[in-house]
């Protein structure tokens, strides 16, 4: 068994993938060898995010939605995904396997039991997934991102070491609140989202903004993130309040713009979530109501529940988007409001994820009770 060759095994969203590669990326930087096992889509979202990151595909599929057939069609390829995994396994020698969510991470776990080797699984979500579920009792421990989360399987070594997220985060002075704000010192409103989250957030965001009294919209500067075929009328909606906008697709430097934004609107994927208490901001989100189990409404609640931000399910918004317009309209009100809220979300934020992550990686390094010889 060789001593620096870890396998990391994700599912093929960002939520998963983001997540890994960010831990992969500070192995290697600190002289570990690391190969990546994903589906077709984790490939290709790793090939776009880190090109020279070693990745290869399994097979792998839901065994729990669908119809029987397809419930069938789905064990037979998590079948040859474990025998995928086995010959990654025999060929690249880890001396432990990490799992980051998603059934495509099951293949490589389950061939990690095969030969004893020790395995870790990382939970993004504080609602744990249902792969992970299945997982957790094959593996050494599970890490959580969020204290509160759930169900935690039973007779399951865990421990909570948060999300890891970049160092830029984390790097930014706290909050500092303007005294009121107004035309001369206006109120950053971020807006981001998914491609999903977007396209609906184009369409009801702007009629809260609406809903604002006129004095408060002139102090106020909106920057959203929104899908290329919604952007002109999007722009056009602003121009028609004079709003002050500035609405792109996507952000390069999503980092500064969450330091420039007094009040963030955002989904709540694990992700942003903790980029949000790391960064730590007044939070609007808004989870998507389709999300698997709801875990965006258990994410979001991690800070709400601190009343470190405000939760609103999107049907209510649909109906009445003055209901947005009013939480906006106390935060923009009362600054010192927005900063309490900054400090508590920031308290959140677990600063040392990633090294805390990278330690329970590197304590398998002392386990010899298995592997490839």
């Amino acid at each position: 068994m060789t001593t620096n060759r870890i396998i990391l095994a994700a599912g093929g969203t960002g939520g998963h993938v983001i997540p890994a590669l960010t831990v992969s990326h500070e192995l290697k930087n600190r002289g570990f060898d690391c190969k990546f096992l994903s589906d077709k889509r984790g490939l290709k979202l790793i090939d776009h995010i880190s090109p020279k990151q070693k990745a290869s595909n399994v097979f792998a599929a839901s065994p729990v939605s669908g119809n029987i057939f397809q419930r069938l069609v789905a064990l037979f390829k998590i079948s040859l995904g474990v025998i995928q995994s086995i010959f990654h396994i025999i060929h690249f020698r880890p001396f432990c396997v990490v799992g980051f969510g998603g059934y495509p991470s099951a293949p490589p776990l389950i061939a990690a039991s095969i030969f004893r080797l020790p395995s870790l699984l990382h939970e993004q979500n504080a609602r744990v997934g249902r792969a992970n579920l299945f997982l957790a009792a094959g593996v050494k421990t599970m890490l959580l991102s969020w204290k509160n989360s759930k169900p935690i399987p039973p007779n399951v070594s865990v421990l909570l070491t948060g999300l890891p997220v970049r160092s830029a985060f984390f790097e930014l002075p706290n909050y500092q609140r303007k005294k009121k704000f107004s035309v001369k010192s206006p109120c950053h409103i971020l807006i981001i989202g998914g491609s999903l989250g977007a396209q609906m957030f184009a369409d009801f965001i702007p009629q809260a903004i609406s809903a604002l009294p006129e004095n408060i919209r002139k102090s106020v500067i909106i920057t959203q993130q929104v899908c290329n075929e919604q952007l002109s009328e999007l722009q056009r909606k602003y121009s028609r309040m004079s709003i002050r906008h500035f609405c792109k697709s996507f952000f390069t430097e999503i980092v500064q713009e969450m330091a420039k934004a007094d009040i963030i609107i955002s989904r709540a994927g694990a992700s942003s979530v903790a980029e949000v208490a790391a960064i730590g901001r007044a939070a609007v989100f808004i989870p998507f109501p389709e999300s698997l189990d709801d875990h965006q409404v258990y994410n979001a609640r991690s800070l709400t529940n601190e009343k470190a931000a405000i939760l609103l399910p999107q049907k209510e918004i649909e109906a009445d988007p003055t209901i947005l317009a009013k939480h906006l309209l106390s935060l923009i009100e009362d600054p010192k409001k927005c900063q309490k809220m900054a400090e508590r979300v920031r308290k959140l934020a677990h600063k040392d994820a990633l090294n805390d992550i990278i330690a329970s990686v590197k304590s398998c390094q002392k386990l010899r009770s298995g592997g490839v010889k």
